[in-house]
């Protein structure tokens, strides 16, 4: 859920901390009162500044406690409990630089990138007041390009270029084949002027390669989807999506998963 009340103590938190000079020159119960509201160490934040703190997400980018995290932000929020200037996340487990970029009046603003867990580059976005503009470019953890994609006039993503990973390009300019493939399925199909085009296929990446489901498009308009094995159609939008590797814009939600996952017992 989002937490309204979490922004409010992490605001709280941050004006506390700006307040203690001052409170120092209190009587004794008073600086007891403050010495004694410490932050939990199931908290999802740390304090390192007087307007700065370390956040704590889930590869999903909910927030969790730090002993479950996998990424740490440093940040800074303003009055209102919006993110602004500078963000950097990194990876829990190697402390590498997992994503840089800059936010003004709460919205994403200017370059972002985003690091694979290796240290390569993965993506080179760009923001103009919350929206993505300009050129996106795309790494594969090998450091070999991916993909270039383009948001035009009206938000239209086109697909401009892209290699498979072992460089062979399947779209030039707008023309050509495209797939994409993650937790073991591949979907993809015909790009035709930057979009998608035909018959798209989401198939498991197996031996056997099972088509799971299937959408048609028209010159990059849906036209209808299906949903295998139970052939459940849909008509209302696509299910497929082309870009990747943005779940940080849910780190701007303030969801928060309270408890870790339970581990399992070998």
């Amino acid at each position: 859920m989002y937490s309204r009340n979490l922004v409010f103590l992490l605001t709280g938190a941050l004006f506390l901390l700006v307040s203690l000079p001052t409170l120092a020159q209190r009587p004794d119960s008073v600086k007891t009162q403050v010495a004694t509201r410490r932050v939990s160490v199931n908290q999802p934040f740390r304090i390192l500044g007087s307007d700065s703190l370390a956040l704590f997400y889930n590869a999903d980018y909910d927030l969790c406690p730090p002993g479950c995290a996998a990424i740490r932000r440093h940040a800074r929020l303003d009055s209102t409990g919006n993110f602004f200037g500078y963000v950097r996340d990194f990876w829990m487990h190697n402390a590498q630089l997992a994503l840089v970029g800059t936010y003004r009046n709460g919205l994403k603003d200017g370059t972002f990138e985003v690091y694979h867990p290796n240290g390569e580059l993965a993506v080179r976005a760009y923001y103009r007041g919350g929206k993505a503009v300009g050129n996106w470019a795309y790494w594969y953890p090998s450091g070999q390009k991916r993909q270039i994609l383009s948001f035009g006039a009206g938000n239209t993503l086109l697909i401009q270029d892209f290699w498979a990973e072992d460089g062979q390009q399947l779209v030039q300019n707008g023309q050509g084949t495209w797939y994409r493939v993650d937790s073991g399925l591949r979907v993809g199909g015909a790009v035709v002027n930057g979009l998608p085009d035909g018959r798209w296929r989401v198939q498991e990446t197996t031996a056997n390669q099972k088509v799971l489901g299937e959408e048609t498009f028209s010159k990059g308009k849906f036209k209808a989807g299906n949903s295998r094995p139970t052939w459940q159609y849909y008509y209302d939008q696509s299910r497929i999506y082309i870009t990747d590797l943005d779940t940080y814009s849910q780190a701007e939600q303030f969801v928060q998963r309270p408890t870790c996952p339970p581990t399992t017992k070998q």
